[in-house]
């Protein structure tokens, strides 16, 4: 049987290679964007985080999107599905090396806001110093971020979650339908994925509105029991996942 860890290393080869891509193609976007606003009308205070940040937004959901369809590929193709390992470790492997890659790709994003940061140093005391709102202390801003950062991972964790079995639940009604309902299935199965990213969405913005008030109100707890929810329910999708990978998605042939 192959173990966790020699599947991580072959899954983890191939999306290291494609976050990379995406890195690169990133910063080079940033760069051109710098070089246009330096050749044009010169690069203003707080233009290189501005930038920076624009840029980092889309490149996060085009990482996201991207690994989840290398994700989806190892469900349904043989050349994963032949290798001698149970359908549960098969799953787990896929979800965490995706999840490993997210991470490294988060952590170049932070490097790159620090570094922003650090140019942009005067310009951002400056605004600070002119913005009113709540008085955070340390602990409570880094209580803030830190909620955000938890979130945030757990609905990343879902999203996943949710379109494996939206995947492999078409898939599975596929082998039992004929070619002619199939398509009218997929555009069901499609709109009820829409509703629920939809609703995911609206959760998540909900969240993070109440976040402030939540964590320096003393409600700590329920923002854990929140996010403990999300991965629940993460959790009760992975294992029907599972269980339709086991009874009855079939591969295709490479």
């Amino acid at each position: 049987m192959t173990s966790f860890g020699s599947l991580f290393k072959v899954l983890g080869r191939s999306r290291f290679r494609l976050v990379n891509k995406i890195i690169l193609a990133e910063l080079a976007v940033i760069a051109v964007t710098l070089l246009w606003s330096l050749a044009t009308h010169g690069i203003g205070d707080g233009e290189l985080i501005g930038v920076t940040a624009a840029w980092s937004a889309p490149a996060i959901w085009i990482t996201f999107i991207m690994l989840s369809i290398e994700n989806e590929h190892v469900y349904t193709r043989d050349t994963y599905r032949l290798i001698p390992i149970g359908e549960t470790q098969l799953y787990l492997s896929n979800l965490v090396t995706t999840f490993v890659m997210f991470i490294y790709f988060g952590f170049v994003q932070f490097v790159l806001y620090m570094i922003t940061a650090a140019a942009e140093n005067s310009y951002l005391t400056q605004l600070l110093a002119q913005m009113s709102g709540p008085d955070y202390s340390t602990l409570e801003a880094a209580k803030i971020a830190g909620g955000v950062l938890l979130m945030a991972l757990a609905i990343f964790i879902m999203g996943w979650a949710t379109i494996s079995l939206v995947h492999l639940a078409v898939s599975a009604t596929n082998n039992f339908l004929p070619n002619v309902s199939r398509r009218a299935v997929d555009v069901v199965l499609y709109i009820i994925v829409i509703y629920l990213v939809t609703r995911v969405a609206m959760f998540m913005l909900h969240e993070f509105n109440n976040l402030g008030g939540i964590l320096s109100g003393g409600q700590q707890t329920q923002f854990l029991i929140n996010i403990a929810g999300v991965l629940v329910v993460a959790l009760v999708e992975s294992v029907i996942n599972v269980f339709l990978l086991k009874k009855w998605v079939e591969t295709i042939p490479n």
